[in-house]
C-alpha cells in the first residue's frame, strides 16, 4: 500500500504495536541531516577492503529479490578490492544506473544506499559520473514510496558530503543541477524541503568571496526564470538558505550570520524603483529568509539573526549621518526587515524591546536628519519621480509599519519614555495624510490605548493643521464618528 496508509512502528505511544501512517506523514516525518551522523571506529572497512564491497555484501543477505540478485552478479566480479572498484568503476556506475530506473522499492532503496558507499571509496575519481548519478536520483524524490523518498534524499546528501571537498571549489553547477527540484519546475513543498536538505551542507562549507559568487548566482538565478515560476523558486531557495541557518531545535547554526550578510549584501544592490518593497523580488528572498528563521527560533536563540540585522543597521546608519547618499536604499531594505521581523510571532522573537524601539527611533532621526539637510543625500531621496521618490516612501512605509508593530505587541506604559517618543517623532515629522492613516488603522485595529495616547497627538495635531487642511481633518473625524471608531463622549 505505497500510496495509500501503511502499518509504521508506534513511536506515539499508546497500546498498540502498530498505528497507521498516511503517505504524507510518513514524507512529513522525513529529515535529511548528514552533519549530525556519528563515525565509530567499527564503521570503517577492513585494510584493503571498501565500503562498497561491505554494503554489497549486507543487501545480498537483506534482499533476495531477482532484481538485486541479477545486480548482485553483474558485479560480483569487480568489488573484491578497492584497486579492483577503482579498476572496474565505469561498469559499476553503469549497473547502477540501470537499476536505479527500475520500479521496484526493495531494490532501488539498495541501490541507492551502494551510490553513497561506491562516492565514500572512490571521493574524486566518481566526479566523472557525479552528474549523470545526480540526475538519476533527482527524479526518485518524487516517488510515490516514502521509502524509495527516503533513501533518494540520503543518498543525494551523502553523495555531496563525499564529494564535497571538490564540489565547493564551484558549487554553482551543482545549484544548477538541481534547481528544478527548488522551483524552477513545479515540484511539491517535500520535495523543495528535500531538495534544500540535501544541499545545505555544501553551502555551508563556503567561506567569503566563494560564498558572495555563489549568492550572487543563485540570485541573477531566481531573476531570470520563467516569470510563472519565479515565486515558486523564490521560496524554494528562500528554503535553502534557511536550511543552511537552522541547527538542532530551535537554534541557529553558526554559519547564519555569514549567510544572512551574504544575503543582504546581494539585497543592497538593488535599486528600488517601487513605492513598495514587496514589489522587489531579492527583497521577498531574503524577507522570507528571515521570517523563516524566526519562526524556527525562539526568544533566547534569535540573537544571531537579531544581531547580523542591528549590525548591519547601524553600518547603514551611520554611513548616511556622514553624507554618504548610496546607503539610502540599503537602510530602507534593512527598516524593512526589522519591520517585519518585530511582528513575527506577535513580538515573542524579541528579548530586549528597548533596543529594537531605540533602532526604531534611528529611522525616525535619519528621516528627520534628510528632511532638514540640503546635502547630496537630501537630493537623493527628495526628487519628484524615479527612484528618489520611490525611496522615500519605502522609508516612511517602513518605519511606519515598525511603529505600529512596536505599538499593537507592546504595553506603551511599559515603554515611557522612550515608546512614547516614538509618538513624538512621527507627529512632529510625519506628513498630514501618513498620521492620520496610521490613527485610523490603530482605531480599526482596536488599540486599547488608543484614547489615552493617540487621541491627545491628533488633538494637537488638529489645532495646529486646521487653518491649512480643513478638509483632510473634516473627513478623518467624520470617518471616525461614522465607523463609531470613537465616541463622542
Amino acid at each position: 500500500m505505497e500510496n495509500g496508509a501503511v502499518k509504521q512502528l508506534n513511536t506515539f505511544g499508546g497500546e498498540k504495536t502498530f498505528r497507521f501512517k498516511s503517505f504524507k506523514q510518513r514524507v512529513d516525518d522525513i529529515e535529511i541531516n548528514v552533519s549530525r551522523r556519528i563515525v565509530r571506529d567499527f564503521d570503517e572497512p577492513e585494510e584493503h577492503g571498501s565500503y562498497f564491497d561491505e554494503a554489497l555484501g549486507k543487501w545480498s543477505e537483506l534482499n533476495c529479490t531477482k532484481d538485486f540478485t541479477e545486480f548482485f552478479r553483474r558485479v560480483r566480479n569487480y568489488h573484491q578490492s578497492l584497486a579492483q572498484i577503482l579498476y572496474h568503476k565505469e561498469a559499476i556506475v553503469d549497473a547502477l544506473e540501470e537499476y536505479l530506473s527500475l520500479d521496484h522499492a526493495m531494490v532501488v532503496v539498495a541501490i541507492l544506499d551502494l551510490v553513497t558507499t561506491l562516492a565514500r571509496d572512490l571521493q574524486d575519481e566518481v566526479l566523472p559520473y557525479y552528474e549523470r548519478l545526480v540526475r538519476r536520483i533527482m527524479p526518485l524524490i518524487k516517488a510515490d514510496s516514502a521509502e524509495i523518498v527516503e533513501a533518494a534524499c540520503n543518498a543525494l546528501a551523502y553523495l555531496f558530503k563525499y564529494l564535497s571537498k571538490s564540489l565547493t571549489k564551484d558549487l554553482r553547477p551543482t545549484f544548477n543541477l538541481i534547481s528544478p527540484m527548488l522551483g524552477i519546475e513545479r515540484q511539491r513543498t517535500n520535495v523543495r524541503r528535500f531538495s534544500a536538505e540535501s544541499m545545505a551542507f555544501l553551502i555551508r562549507k563556503l567561506r567569503g568571496d566563494a560564498l558572495q559568487q555563489f549568492v550572487e548566482h543563485t540570485v541573477h538565478y531566481m531573476l531570470e526564470c520563467p516569470p510563472n515560476r519565479v515565486a515558486g523558486f523564490r521560496d524554494g531557495l528562500a528554503l535553502l538558505y534557511f536550511e543552511c541557518m537552522r541547527s538542532v531545535n530551535t537554534q541557529m547554526h553558526s554559519r547564519a550570520s555569514g549567510v544572512l550578510t551574504a544575503l543582504l549584501r546581494e539585497l543592497y544592490k538593488e535599486e528600488f524603483t517601487d513605492a513598495k518593497l514587496e514589489d522587489n523580488g531579492v527583497y521577498l528572498l531574503v524577507l522570507s529568509v528571515v521570517k523563516l528563521s524566526m519562526h524556527h527560533v525562539d526568544r533566547d536563540t534569535a540573537e544571531p539573526i537579531w544581531s547580523t540585522l542591528f549590525t548591519e543597521y547601524d553600518a547603514q546608519a551611520q554611513a548616511i549621518n556622514r553624507g554618504n547618499a548610496q546607503r539610502i536604499q540599503p537602510f530602507a531594505a534593512l527598516s524593512g526587515l526589522l519591520s517585519s521581523a518585530t511582528i513575527v510571532r506577535k513580538g515573542s522573537r524579541i528579548s530586549e524591546y528597548e533596543l529594537v524601539i531605540q533602532k526604531c527611533k534611528t529611522a525616525f532621526e535619519i528621516a528627520s536628519k534628510l528632511s532638514k539637510d540640503g546635502d547630496t543625500a537630501h537630493k537623493v531621496i527628495t526628487q519628484e519621480e524615479g527612484e528618489g521618490s520611490a525611496v522615500v516612501r519605502i522609508l516612511t512605509n517602513s518605519r511606519i509599519k515598525w511603529l505600529l508593530g512596536i505599538i499593537l505587541k507592546y504595553d506603551m506604559t511599559d515603554l515611557v519614555p522612550t515608546g512614547r517618543l516614538l509618538l513624538d517623532m512621527a507627529f512632529a515629522n510625519e506628513a498630514l495624510d501618513t498620521l492620520l492613516s496610521m490613527a485610523l488603522t490603530l482605531a480599526r485595529l482596536g488599540w486599547s490605548q488608543w484614547n489615552r495616547i493617540m487621541l491627545p497627538h491628533l488633538a494637537k495635531l488638529t489645532v495646529s493643521m486646521w487653518p491649512t487642511h480643513r478638509v483632510a481633518l473634516l473627513m478623518f473625524w467624520t470617518e471616525l464618528f461614522q465607523k463609531k471608531l470613537i465616541t463622542s463622549q
